[in-house]
């Protein structure tokens, strides 16, 4: 019996050597042919052929990864349970969610035969039915809206030529938010196709992970270069970086009021890029410049921060999606520092509780806190460096001590930092 070709891919995710390229490839084409059974196996397909992607061998191997993703969306498998993979952001499937005003606006721009509001959100119903004094709002605008146009997309244009300016049309509208359905088309916003061509490709040679990164020594490594990119190019970053989130149900203000005017490209080692993106002037912040940020590996989005620069002092907000955990997190935080060392001068890094656990369970759960803490992060209160002393020495007695929960919530509630010397 033939070993199951996804089982096997899975298998080979971090193993890099002279043959590994091709005993991928060799799985790859075998699952270009097999119809798999079920929703969860068609999801494990898409998100190791992205990891691979984004982390390839080599050009073979790249290709091979990109052209089975190009033809994801035609798949059998795929068409037969997209909808059971609603909210996957896989290409073919649809998404649902309360989107914030600024991406509502936005969808409804660019793909208005796709949008429409979910029928089942009773309470976006109803609010938009006070409005017109009726039960339901959605009976009022069925009865209103031309033809041909969606109800998700007459909604969104009344909001629009409402009295106020857009503070106050993202206010009344997220007070409702109503969930929006996104049904897939040509074009419309997945991962499956999420990259943005940068510099040229890095191949993985090694396996990942490896030694902990010395922070110090990595800071004063400069990037490979650092440019600003044309309009056009920045209005494609600025769009990728909604699509990124969107696909994610995840709304992030910073790419939603991205201005591709303010895009900057930090091309950094073989295969490893940031995009910049600073925000429109109406909305940027008296006392900090606020940027979002894609990390990109071979151009595909493999996590995203939000970046409040303050002087020489950062305060980030560091994300790696689940898809390529497990990777080399260390290795791109260390480079995040170093890009913003050369990029703004900081001399200051923050992480801000929230990031650590507080009111986060995802962070409480992946240990966030001694993450950073290892890397050489550390927290300025009193308290904060007791506790923490105190967690060391337990480890130091006894090698399978992990913090408790409760441990966790409480060193979370402490900002950790590092100062470049």
């Amino acid at each position: 019996m033939r070993p199951d070709p996804l089982r096997a891919l899975e298998k080979l995710r971090n193993v890099f050597h002279q043959t590994s390229g091709r005993e991928k490839r060799m799985q790859m084409e075998r699952l270009a042919r097999t119809q798999l059974r079920s929703a969860a196996e068609v999801e494990r397909l898409h998100e190791i052929l992205c990891f691979v992607r984004a982390y390839p061998d080599d050009a073979r191997t790249l290709a091979s990864a990109s052209r089975l993703l190009r033809a994801f969306a035609r798949r059998a498998d795929l068409r037969r349970h997209a909808d059971a993979l609603e909210n996957t952001g896989i290409a073919g499937t649809p998404i649902r969610f309360p989107f914030f005003w600024p991406t509502a606006c936005w969808l409804a721009r660019k793909w208005p035969r796709h949008l429409t509001l979910d029928r089942l959100d009773r309470a976006a119903d109803r609010a938009i039915g006070k409005l017109f004094g009726v039960r339901s709002g959605f009976a009022v605008l069925d009865r209103i809206r031309p033809r041909g146009l969606s109800d998700a997309v007459c909604f969104i244009q009344l909001v629009e030529r409402m009295p106020g300016g857009s503070f106050s049309h993202e206010a009344f509208y997220d007070a409702i938010e109503p969930v929006l359905e996104l049904r897939a088309g040509e074009g419309t916003p997945n991962r499956t196709f999420a990259w943005h061509g940068t510099a040229a490709p890095g191949w993985q040679r090694a396996p990942l992970g490896g030694t902990r990164p010395d922070i110090e020594s990595e800071i004063r490594r400069r990037p490979a270069r650092v440019r600003r990119v044309a309009p056009r190019e920045g209005t494609r970053v600025v769009e990728l970086g909604r699509t990124t989130m969107a696909t994610r149900s995840r709304d992030l203000d910073a790419f939603a009021y991205g201005d591709p005017t303010r895009v900057r490209i930090v091309e950094d080692t073989p295969g490893l890029s940031f995009a910049l993106v600073g925000m429109i002037e109406e909305r940027r912040k008296s006392h900090a410049d606020t940027y979002g940020t894609l990390t990109l590996r071979n151009g595909v989005p493999v996590g995203y921060m939000e970046l409040e620069v303050r002087g020489s002092h950062v305060e980030i907000a560091f994300n790696t999606f689940p898809t390529y955990r497990g990777a080399e997190a260390a290795q791109l935080f260390v480079r995040t520092l170093a890009m913003l060392r050369h990029v703004f001068g900081s001399r200051t890094f923050g992480i801000a509780p929230y990031q650590l656990g507080t009111g986060n369970r995802e962070a409480i759960d992946s240990g966030a806190w001694w993450f950073y803490y290892k890397l050489g992060l550390r927290p300025r209160a009193a308290a904060a460096r007791q506790l923490a002393r105190r967690e060391l020495k337990r480890s130091r007695a006894d090698r399978l001590h992990r913090s408790s929960r409760s441990t966790l919530e409480a060193l979370a509630r402490w900002p950790l930092y590092y100062r470049y010397h």
